[in-house]
This record gives structure tokens, C-alpha cells and sequence, in this order.
């Protein structure tokens, strides 16, 4: 099976679709995450420069197809991608650089400057090199860490990244934005909300809904959901040649309504249906014409019905959630058993069933290896002095965890962000600056942050000789630094 890799941009969170259906073959990793900057060229574009040169280039004796100049869909950001090793084949290699739509070219990435490359997973025969055009050192750190960690290559800098020194952080950033519940008064015409003095309420995070028949749209804020999921254009899963006749069936097609108001009813709207998104619906699109339900590949159909567990993503109580629920299924829902049999229903029609996803991994991927992510020792440049300096690796950070030894990985909001044994949290502000290295005190609240925990108070003092988890984080879903700690 070919499978083709982008590397997406590592300081932005996964999209209101898991990694795993946004497909440009027949699988893809990664997450679908909104563009910082990580990997993208602050060259010209138009591809490598070729023939004789002393610019940056990966060559070397290693046998070398050639390889494809193509634009991320994520980052927006030119990529090159290598073909190394005697194992690939034209057609494998002109078959990857279609599915990126690219530009296929002799010999090696040839840039004036890089920030590195990405050695993808592969057989040493036959495997994908990624090429960072760029001249900013302040990437260096993202680009990184979004292939080691959501690309899950090996990542060797360029001289430029070689020790890149200290940059600023970048002020242009997307900074993850905490929800807030929006109440406002009901429209025009609509009926009296169910809150307060007749007010609608509607959380704006991602896996918030407003009362079941309005429409998110209306009642809630998607500025907000594109920092937590943000957002790119991706073209939806192929339509059937044919026009789905089970729209003439007046079952099937209220069904298919009631589905349709569910969505509505959530932020799913702010990356997928096209008269709300910035620049049109990302993978399926509740506006698609037809039977709108066919932009949803199996997968997202699994997805949807609760066939894959994607509780990494994070979910409210349906009593702070408008009735609205997704515990056991992938849209949030007022009625998990009629959405799971609706997808259940779907997937038969494609001569699939729920059974084919039950050996699936939870989704999205970045978040369940995060999850099952087991610490070791803290380096030399990490953890908290005995004068309650906080210490670690990996650049600016913008969330600082201190936790039990045991405690699991921090997920993200509203419910797994705060797992137990937290014993301190610093939070940068959305508005503010990140922190560095060094800068923060242990129990201190520095300008322009706030204590995630415990809500009130200092936290617990720090036990000489105890093991304690240091979790560094550059944003929500981004770790930088995780290794355990002996208090001094």
C-alpha cells in the first residue's frame, strides 16, 4: 500500500476530522491542524534551483530517484520530498507526487537555504525524505517537532538549525483560545432559550452545541474553534456518478434531515459546511449537493457513528452540553443510538460494516500516542532546581504542568486536560506571550498568565526526594518537554 505523508504544521491542534480521514491516498497521518509556520518557506517558490550550486542540498552517495516539489495543503508552505533508495520505481515515485499534487524533478531538493529534512518511516530501500525550505531559525524548533511527532520521522537540522540560538517567539502565532459560554438572547422569531431570563447558551469549543433546532452558526462563534481545530479547505471524499435515490425514500431522507439538524446544531459547522468556513468545507460538507452524507469516506463514516473511538478529542457532559453528547459517537448527539444506526446503516450500504473498524487504534493518531506516551528520566537542562526554577527543552512554552509520577498524559479541553495527580498548572494567556526556559517559578504566576490548578490558592509544596511528571507544552496538543523529576 502507498501512503503518502504530509507533514502538518505541529503548533495547532487536530481539526473537527480525525488525521486518519484526511486522505490524500488511501491513508494518511499526521493531524489536521492550521497553519503556523512550521515548514513553510520564507523563499521564493517555484521549486529547487538545479545544476551546479553551493546551496543547501541533501545528495550524497545514497541512491536518489529524484524528487517532487509540492504546496502542503495544511501549512500552505512549498515542500520538497526525496525518493531515496534503489527500491522505488517511476511509477510509485510519479504516483506519490500526484497524490501532493506536485512537480516531479531530477536528483535532489536544491534550496539557498533549509530548515532541515524529515526521513518518514519506510524501508531503507525505498523511503520519503522531506525538505524544509527556509531561512528563519526561529521555525526551527516547530518544523522539528512536527516530524518527530506528528509525522513520526527523523528529523536531521540543517546548519541554520543547528543551534539556532534563541528567537523570539512568533507573534503571528495561532494560539489556542479557551471556550467560553456564549449566552446571548434568541433571534428574532425564535423561541425563548432554555437559560437564564430565556437566553441560548452554547460553549465555543469545538464539541460545543446550542439547543437542539438552532444552529450553531447562529448561536455560537467559530473564531474561537478554528485556534482549538483549526481549519484548511480539503476536498471532500468523491461523490457516486449516479444521484443517491434514497433521497426519494421519505424514511431515509428524514433521517438524513435530523442528522443534518444535529450538525447544524454543533461547531462540526465551523470546518464543514461551506457558507460558514473561511474558504469552504474540509473533507465532508453538509452543504455538498445531493445526499451530502456520501462526502464521508468509510472511515469518516466509522468515525461519525462511534465505530472508532475518538474520545481523545474531548467532550462536554450532555447536561453542560444542551443534551448533546459524544461519548460513543464521533458527532455530538442528542440520540447516540439513532446516530450510531444511521452510520451503521451507511456503512452496510457501502458493504461495510462497524465490525471492519474494530481492530482501529483511537483517533486522532497524534493524540493516542500522546496519551500512551510513557516519560523517562529528565535531561540535564530539564525539571525544577531546588530553587523552584522550571526547566526544560523544546522552545517557548505556553503550558507548564507539574504531576504525579503516575498521573496520565494531559489530553485536551474541556475534560482531559486536567487529569489527576495535576499538581500545578501555569497557563500562558491567550493575548500573552509564551514563557521560557528558566523564567518560571514554581508556584509563581508571572505577567500575563494564569494558574490552570488547583483554582485557588498555591499548589502544593514540592517533596524532597519525590518523583513528580514535567509536562511542557509549546500550545494545547504540542508537547515539548515530558520526563520525570526527584525534587530537590
Amino acid at each position: 500500500m502507498r501512503r503518502t505523508v504530509l507533514l502538518l504544521s505541529p503548533l495547532i491542534a487536530v481539526a473537527c476530522t480525525p488525521a486518519s480521514e484526511i486522505e490524500t491516498t488511501e491513508q494518511s497521518t499526521g493531524s489536521v491542524t492550521e497553519p503556523s509556520t512550521a515548514a513553510t518557506s520564507t523563499e521564493p517558490t517555484g521549486g529547487p534551483t538545479t545544476g551546479p550550486t553551493t546551496t543547501d542540498t541533501t545528495g550524497g552517495d545514497e541512491a536518489l530517484l529524484g524528487h517532487c516539489v509540492y504546496t502542503n495543503a495544511f501549512t500552505q508552505g512549498e515542500e520538497c520530498r526525496e525518493y531515496v533508495g534503489a527500491g522505488w520505481a517511476q511509477a510509485d515515485a510519479d504516483a506519490d507526487c500526484a497524490d501532493v499534487a506536485g512537480t516531479p524533478g531530477a536528483g535532489p531538493c536544491v534550496y539557498p537555504s533549509t530548515l532541515g529534512t524529515c526521513a518518514l518511516a519506510g524501508p531503507e530501500e525505498a523511503f520519503v525524505r522531506l525538505v524544509f525550505p527556509g531561512a528563519d531559525a526561529a521555525l526551527c524548533q516547530a518544523t522539528q517537532t512536527g516530524c518527530e511527532l506528528f509525522a513520526g520521522g527523523t528529523f536531521t537540522p540543517s546548519p541554520l538549525c543547528e543551534d539556532p540560538g534563541d528567537p523570539p517567539p512568533d507573534p503571528d502565532a495561532n494560539v489556542f483560545q479557551w471556550p467560553t459560554l456564549q449566552c446571548i438572547e434568541p433571534l428574532p422569531g425564535d423561541p425563548p432559550g432554555a437559560s437564564e431570563d430565556g437566553k441560548v447558551c452554547t460553549w465555543t469549543m469545538i464539541s460545543g452545541c446550542t439547543e437542539e433546532g438552532r444552529k450553531f452558526a447562529e448561536y455560537g462563534a467559530c473564531e474561537p474553534v478554528l485556534t482549538q481545530r483549526p481549519y484548511t479547505p480539503v476536498p471532500p471524499f468523491p461523490a457516486p456518478a449516479e444521484p443517491d435515490t434514497r433521497m426519494q425514500d421519505p424514511a431515509y431522507a428524514a433521517e438524513q434531515a435530523w442528522v443534518t439538524a444535529q450538525v447544524e446544531a454543533c461547531a462540526c459547522v465551523c470546518c464543514h459546511q461551506t457558507s460558514v468556513t473561511p474558504a469552504g468545507a474540509s473533507v465532508w460538507d453538509i452543504e455538498a449537493p445531493g445526499n451530502w452524507i456520501n462526502t464521508f469516506s468509510p472511515y469518516g463514516l466509522a468515525f461519525a457513528g462511534g465505530f472508532i473511538d475518538s474520545s481523545l478529542l474531548g467532550a462536554y457532559p450532555a447536561a453542560q452540553n444542551n443534551g448533546f453528547d459524544r461519548a460513543s459517537t464521533g458527532l455530538p448527539t442528542t440520540d447516540a443510538a439513532r446516530m450510531a444506526k444511521f452510520f451503521a446503516d451507511e456503512l452496510t450500504y457501502r458493504g461495510m460494516s462497524p465490525a471492519d473498524f474494530a481492530d482501529a487504534d483511537p483517533t486522532p493518531k497524534p493524540f493516542y500516542d500522546q496519551s500512551i506516551y510513557e516519560p523517562g528520566p529528565c535531561g540535564a537542562d530539564q525539571g525544577i532546581t531546588a530553587g523552584g526554577e522550571v526547566r526544560w527543552t523544546g522552545g517557548w512554552a505556553r503550558y507548564v504542568y507539574v504531576l504525579a509520577a503516575d498521573a496520565d498524559n494531559p489530553g485536551v479541553p474541556p475534560n482531559l486536560d486536567l487529569p489527576a495527580g495535576t499538581q500545578w498548572r501555569l497557563d500562558a494567556l491567550a493575548d500573552g506571550p509564551p514563557f521560557k526556559s528558566g523564567a518560571v517559578q514554581y508556584g509563581e504566576l508571572p505577567a500575563d498568565t494564569r494558574q490552570g490548578f488547583p483554582a485557588m490558592g498555591a499548589p502544593a509544596a514540592l517533596k524532597a526526594g519525590q518523583s513528580y511528571y514535567l509536562y511542557v507544552l509549546a500550545d494545547i496538543g504540542v508537547p515539548i518537554t515530558r520526563c520525570l523529576f526527584a525534587a530537590q
